[in-house]
Formats: C-alpha cells, structure tokens, sequence
C-alpha cells in the first residue's frame, strides 16, 4: 500500500511493512497494531496511529518500518523535531532503509539544508539501483539549491528520462532557466510540465516569475494567484502572496530597479573605482551596502558584487551574486555569464563554466555584439577535453572579434596549434603574441618555445 503526504513538493514516502510481516519475524500483536496504526493513518487520525506505532516500538525495537511510520505521524501532527528522530532511529536500525533515507532528506530539505538532504537521497538512490525517478527529482532540487546547477540538470533529464510524465522535473528545469535568464527556454519546459500536470503549485509560480521578468503584470498575477489555489505550505503561500501585493502596489522585476539617489551613485562610484584598483574589500563593502539601500533589484550591483567577491577568493558567494545578477535580466547578461564562466573554471567546475562561456556568447549574439573574451575561455575549456578542432575555431572567433585587444587569443591558438605539430602557422602566432604584448604575462614562454621551434 501506498501513502504519500506532501511535504514543499517531495512526498514522503510510506511503503508497506507486509514484506516484514510475511517472514514472520514480529508477533502477532505487533502485526496488528501496525495494520491499526495504517488504518488511522488513512483516516488522518496521526496521534492515535502514533500510539499504535510507539507501541509496536517497544515489542518490536528492530522493526525500521514502525519507527518510519511513527516518523510520519509526528510530522503531521506537526512535530518535525520528533519526526526526524524518528526517521534517525529507524535507520539506527537498518541504515539502508530506504523510506527512512528518502523522508529525513525531505524534512533536511524542507527545513533549509540541501546539502544535508542531498546525503540521504544519494544513499537512498543506491538503494534504488538508481531507477527511481523521484529520486533524481529531488536530488536535482538540492543541486540546485546548492549551486550545482549544471549537475542539477542532468538529474532533472534523468527524471524525464526514466519517467517521461514527470511534470515536475520540466518544472525545476524551468527554475533552471528562469535563474540563468532565459526566460524562453523556462516558458517552453513550464507549459511542458502544464501539459502534464495543471495544478501545480510549483509549476505556477514559476510561470509567475517569467511573465514578472517579461514585463507581463496581468499574466504574473493571474499566475501567482492560481499557485495559491493549489499551494498548502504556508512559507511558500506567504512568498507568493507577498509578490502579489507588491505587483499590485505598481512593482515588478524591472521597475523595482536600484533606486537612485545621490548616496548611491556616490557608493556606486566609489564601488567601481575600488574595483578598477582591485581593492575588493572596499568594493564589496559598498557594493553589499547598495544592495540593502534600494539597489536589490539591479543586475549590474550584483554583477560588481560577484567581482568584489571573486577578487577576495570567496568563490561561492561571487558564483551565487553572478547567478542573482543573471536571475534580474530577462534579455542576457553577457558580462555577468562571462564572470560565472570564470568563477566556475576556479572552482574546478569546467562542464558548468563551458555552459556559461557559451550562453555569455549567446547573449552578446541576440544583441548583435561580439565576446571575444568568452570566446577565448571556451576554446581553453574546449583545448583541455581535447577537442582541439572546436578549440581552433573559438580562438579564430576570438581573434577576429577583438582585432589586437585580446593578443593572449594568438598565444593560446599558438599553443593548440603547436600540439597539433602546425608549427609554421604556430610560429607566426607566437610573433603575433609578442608583438602585441611584448611584455605581457606569456611573453618569456612565448620566446621560448619559438625558439624551439625555429632553433634562433
């Protein structure tokens, strides 16, 4: 028998303890205050079922099954504290329990610990043999949450993969999107998921916040107001029904910008001249100051934090600023894709920085501008995997988009080049390099190596 109960979009899971009973392992008393404590868990009477199951505890203290389904009673009597104790205890007992492992990430997640809830879906979906699409559902949601996007939306595919009318993993791809900007791309996978399943709390609010990034008020309110219909988590119901009221007081993603002041403009300028001389302290200071006073709702702030933040090593705050940044653009955020490409590459992280550098392209694209520099970043990525042709052509692009602004665009085409033993075209890259930046960063490896190659 099945019993799910819907806890911020993960059901808890509770699976019949019948496999125990049919090895005839528990007393029969037990048996039956299991089969009690099932029924008035249907009848939603959680306190009643709890005692049965407490009961079936102590004659049966090996029994996973009795403390999970006490765990379930206590959650919806609404002590959460005492529901994840319990889950613990079952899985002091058997520690591969799988419904205990799946309802404690749950409740790990719901109270704001994804990474912790992450721990024992993982283990959970060993269990599984990793065929459970809900599994990687909401293992998705907590990479999510925890900045591991590109992982994140490999889990949310396997999902589609392994369940094909799984409406709520096109939903979190759409969350996905709506986070990087591409408001497109999160439309297409939220009607997906409607055509699915309509009565989504998550999917509506979704699409809430894209007509909101569109401009489109009307659209953004009729479907923040139809989440509600179908939302019961109060945390969730009092966020939408706070963008409600502030789309009604004349507010939205786009009029709510920084709100300009002679104060702030001072801390802007002030903030972009520590940036210039990589006085990221300064900078940051300001810049988290120009978020709290008007200026949460401006892209380019967020940008410029990312910056300040990057510069002082602090690398998952500044990928997380870049994120908010590119969450604040409905039409691309080239420089602010670029940064994420960079502070990802730093955190070891080149599936994820590769997928930046070319949305960064992207975006300058749909404008009509060129991105040498992203350009040059992904033919590194791409020279790195050894895919060498890719990588040529990248550094051509780069080449050719910043005439002689990018010379380190020659050096690295040289270099791949080299590889690839195409040492006359190498050598006339290498001179190319020094005569724009004879001093620069490469130029001692630049000498180097042509003289190698020529042998002057």
């Amino acid at each position: 028998m099945a019993f799910p109960l819907i806890l911020f979009g993960a059901a808890v899971v509770f699976v019949s303890v019948a496999p125990a009973w049919a090895e005839g392992r528990y007393k029969a008393e037990s048996i039956a205050r299991m089969r009690a404590g099932v029924k008035l868990m249907h009848e939603h009477q959680f306190a009643r079922a709890r005692d049965e199951f407490s009961e079936v505890v102590k004659a049966e203290p090996k029994l996973p099954e009795a403390y999970n389904c006490m765990g379930l009673a206590y959650y919806n009597e609404g002590k959460v504290a005492e529901a994840q104790q319990a889950y613990r205890q079952a899985l002091e007992v058997e520690p591969l329990f799988a419904p205990a492992l799946n309802n404690l990430g749950v409740l790990l997640y719901a109270g704001g610990h994804p990474k912790d809830a992450l721990h024992y879906w993982k283990r959970c979906q060993t269990v599984s043999n990793n065929t459970d699409p809900d599994l990687y559902y909401y293992i998705a949601n907590a990479l999510r949450d925890t900045g591991a996007k590109a992982e994140a939306r490999d889990n949310y595919l396997t999902a589609i993969k392994l369940n094909p009318k799984n409406a709520a993993a096109y939903s979190g791809l759409a969350a996905l999107d709506l986070g990087e900007g591409r408001l497109e791309d999160a439309l297409n996978e939220v009607k997906k998921s409607f055509s699915l399943k309509n009565d989504s709390s998550f999917s509506w609010f979704h699409l809430g916040a894209i007509e909101e990034k569109r401009n489109n008020v009307a659209g953004a309110l009729q479907a923040y107001e139809t989440s509600l219909n179908f939302e019961n988590v109060a945390k969730y119901r009092a966020e939408t029904k706070a963008r409600i009221a502030r789309l009604k007081a004349g507010g939205t993603s786009s009029s709510l910008s920084a709100a300009s002041s002679p104060e702030n403009d001072v801390l802007k300028q002030r903030a972009l001249a520590a940036l210039a001389r990589h006085d990221w302290s300064e900078a940051r200071a300001d810049l988290e100051t120009l978020t709290k006073r008007g200026c949460a709702d401006d892209p380019i702030v967020w940008n410029n934090l990312g910056l300040a933040l990057a510069g002082e090593s602090q690398n998952q705050r500044a990928m997380e600023a870049y994120r908010h940044a590119l969450s604040l653009r409905h039409d691309g955020f080239a420089e602010a894709q670029y940064n994420l490409g960079m502070v990802l590459r730093h955190m070891g992280d080149n599936s994820a920085a590769e997928s930046a550098f070319r949305k960064a392209i992207d975006d300058a694209s749909r404008k009509g501008k060129p991105n040498a520099l992203a350009n040059n970043m992904l033919g590194i990525v791409l020279r790195e995997r050894a895919d060498f042709e890719s990588a040529d052509k990248a550094f051509r692009r780069a080449i050719l988009q910043s005439g002689d602004e990018l010379p380190v665009a020659h050096y690295n085409l040289a270099l791949l080049l080299e590889h690839n033993e195409h040492s006359r075209e190498a050598i006339s890259e290498y001179r190319t390099y020094l005569r724009l930046a004879p001093h620069g960063k490469n130029a001692g490896s630049a000498k180097n190596r042509l003289k190698r190659l020529t042998g002057a």
